[in-house]
């Protein structure tokens, strides 16, 4: 497991950041001592896939990618064979009464052994799957993840799988004292059972940020959670880890050298990846910045903005990001792609050198390629 203990022992960064504004064409941070810049390209095209809906969640692997997004209470599903040139017509997945989107709420898709799998959650509480080989025609539904009904309120839901085909969910949950606290399960068999849930974390300020979405990422038998905290008024980030599957984990460090603090919900839960070496990776936002950090050197401030998310490994990260209502998605190297108009973007990696992002506008699904 990475040792990540050191982390919380560094001395305080000085804070040389003052003001952050956005030119024509590039991104400049004002420092006491210098300037970054960010050159912003524009020549990556978005593509409207055509699919009025919202709320997409995407994964890929080298050719491949697997969509899945909302209409209403309708769950759809589509994907591309060859690297996101041609998608396929959307197929119905399942209809869920009161499906709960908005805000990075909506079904999320992750694949395991060979089996896609999807999770949503209704405003009841509770947390449906849906299963398929990538091959098959029908979809078929999974076991319900909560096993104490109607706890999860918020409905945000992040899944995650290894290579033996093992899955793990992570959610805010409300049992027991109606406070929302970080609640998993995990799945053995590719999405179709799921084990007896276990509270990860429990806030010592009561409640844990009730309006982000925790993430979750899972390499063999290590799991990392990351989630927005709520203590002593402050919406820091924070991670967990378990090294043997989700059945135990460790305590909870915070991310970043400062603190957030906040009397409203942002409405952000970051992103994270593990890399093959089982190291983490991680972007977040506080107040008006976007930062990374690997969970154990000191933060680094990336630009101005908003519901991040990041892809790929190690030094092949693309981070998406969104400011003053354009998506943007900076590239390994550094350099910027603005690729569209919307929010909430979801990334994947598409090999080594590619990723995916897809995101929604005005009640439409996009999506755009990027290459280092």
């Amino acid at each position: 497991m990475t040792n990540v203990i050191e982390h919380l022992k560094r001395k305080k960064r000085l804070r040389m950041f003052k003001t952050a504004f956005i030119l024509p064409g590039i991104v400049i941070m004002t420092l006491v001592q210098s300037f970054i810049h960010f050159p912003v390209q524009t020549s990556v095209v978005e593509k409207s896939l055509g699919f009025v809906g919202k709320a997409p969640s995407i994964i890929a692997d080298d050719y491949s990618i697997y969509m899945t997004y909302a209409l209403g209470d309708s769950i759809l599903y589509c994907f591309s064979a060859d690297k996101g040139n041609v998608f396929s017509a959307p197929e119905t997945v399942s209809v869920l009464p009161n499906l709960s989107l908005g805000g990075g709420r909506g079904p999320q898709i992750v694949s395991a052994r060979g089996q896609l799998i999807i999770a949503a959650a209704d405003t009841k509480g509770n947390i449906y799957t849906f299963i398929k080989k990538k091959n098959a025609i029908n979809w078929e539904k999974g076991g319900r993840i909560n096993d104490v009904a109607g706890v999860a309120k918020e409905a945000f839901v992040s899944l995650a799988s290894n290579n033996t085909g093992e899955v793990y969910a992570v959610w805010l949950d409300l049992r027991a004292d109606k406070k929302n606290k970080i609640v998993g399960a995990s799945s053995r068999d590719a999405g179709r059972t799921w084990s007896k849930n276990k509270i990860i974390y429990r806030s010592p300020g009561g409640t844990v940020c009730e309006c982000c979405k925790p993430s979750v990422a899972m390499k063999n038998q290590l799991v990392v959670v990351m989630f927005r905290n709520w203590l002593m008024g402050n919406r820091d980030m924070y991670i967990i880890q378990s090294g043997d599957g989700g059945v135990n984990f460790g305590n909870a460090l915070k991310l970043g050298d400062d603190s957030w603090k906040l009397n409203a919900c942002p409405m952000d839960g970051g992103g994270l990846v593990l890399n093959n070496d089982n190291s983490i990776n991680t972007v977040w936002r506080r107040q008006d910045n976007i930062y990374a950090s690997d969970a154990v050197n000191e933060e680094e401030m990336l630009c101005v903005g908003k519901q991040c998310a990041i892809a790929g490994n190690k030094d092949n990260r693309f981070i998406a990001f969104v400011n003053n209502g354009k998506i943007y998605c900076r590239k390994p190297g550094g350099i910027t792609d603005e690729i569209g108009s919307g929010s909430y973007p979801q990334l994947a990696a598409l090999g080594t050198a590619t990723a995916v992002c897809a995101w929604e506008y005005l009640g439409k699904v996009y999506y755009a390629l990027l290459t280092k």
